[in-house]
């Protein structure tokens, strides 16, 4: 009895130093780095809509997980080093905005699962293998740049009087070319002369604004560039300024004074983007979920700025227009 009582003692003992030192043991919050190209203020929404999508899945930031946010201020050039410093955090998953900000991310890890919220032509560019079997450790949501086309379209229904379309291009951010393949001859194809601005930084911009008035330009498109996110405040400002339709595929910049856009949400996009995170942390691997492209996408037009700048737009967009900005 005596032998027996002390074995029971002895396993209590045991029990009581093992359990509450298992139940006490921290809950380490995984992390997730984002990389972005542009300026705290330029992506505020977005950052928004992607913890609210996470918060909105359970998980608690500061308990969970933690995000670590890295912005390359408009400098695409800084991007490299800014990824080799997300690598360096070793981040259990890295999300990026824009092509540019996953080429960087791409060169700097084949380890760390990569969600991209924004990127163009992913197998083209090499990204991924294929949209339904990624492959390697990068997936995401995918933009649609066949818009570049569309917009051409939309604009010689909206201003039936347009002559000049001009397009901005960024020249160190390569997606500027296949922009320029798809613009060109869709703008050529709806009777417009279309006009090629380039900038190599936002300095730049003063150059470009009076290369439009010296080509008459009577409207200008802003293909999805991390250039234009970036400096979207001037460029709607300077387009209201020299009473230009600004035509773009980022609703943000319509909200903000452009006239006209047609795209996706770049909130949804990331809020698609943290049910990817999501299932990665979950133990899914990036390269077998499939690429996915935006649910929606919406014809957006500014009345406000309409009237601002003297343009009257067609019948036809109005009765098109998703949103109106009355």
């Amino acid at each position: 009895m005596k032998r027996r009582a002390i074995v029971v003692a002895s396993s209590a003992w045991l029990l009581g130093l093992s359990v509450p030192s298992f139940a006490q043991a921290p809950k380490v919050a995984r992390r997730i780095a984002v990389l972005l190209p542009g300026t705290e203020q330029g992506h505020r929404s977005v950052l928004e809509a992607f913890r609210t999508a996470l918060k909105d899945l359970g998980y608690v930031e500061g308990r969970d997980i933690s995000i670590e946010a890295r912005l390359a201020e408009g400098k695409i050039d800084r991007l490299g080093s800014l990824a080799a410093e997300v690598v360096a955090l070793n981040p259990a998953v890295i999300v990026t905005g824009t092509s540019a900000a996953l080429a960087a991310a791409k060169r700097a890890t084949s380890r760390i699962p990569i969600v991209f919220a924004t990127a163009g032509s992913p197998v083209e560019q090499g990204f991924v293998s294929s949209l339904r079997r990624p492959g390697g450790n990068i997936t995401g949501i995918m933009l649609h740049l066949g818009l570049a086309a569309k917009i051409a379209e939309l604009a010689r229904e909206a201003l039936p009087r347009v002559q000049r379309l001009a397009i901005l291009v960024h020249d160190a951010d390569h997606m500027h070319k296949l922009y320029l393949d798809l613009f060109v001859p869709s703008a050529q194809r709806f009777k417009f002369e279309p006009v090629v601005l380039r900038v190599a930084r936002a300095e730049d911009l003063d150059r470009a604004f009076k290369e439009l008035a010296d080509h008459k330009a009577d409207a200008l498109y802003l293909p999805q560039l991390a250039f234009m996110v970036t400096n979207r405040d001037q460029l709607v400002a300077r387009s209201l300024k020299a009473r230009l339709p600004l035509l773009s595929h980022d609703h943000d910049i319509t909200v903000d004074g452009g006239l006209m856009s047609y795209g996706s949400w770049r909130e949804e996009n990331y809020h698609r983007a943290a049910a990817l995170v999501d299932k990665i942390l979950r133990g899914a691997n990036p390269g077998d979920l499939p690429v996915e492209q935006p649910e929606r996408i919406q014809l957006v037009v500014n009345m406000k700025t309409a009237k601002a700048i003297g343009v009257t737009l067609s019948k036809v967009t109005m009765l098109r227009a998703d949103r109106v900005i009355e």
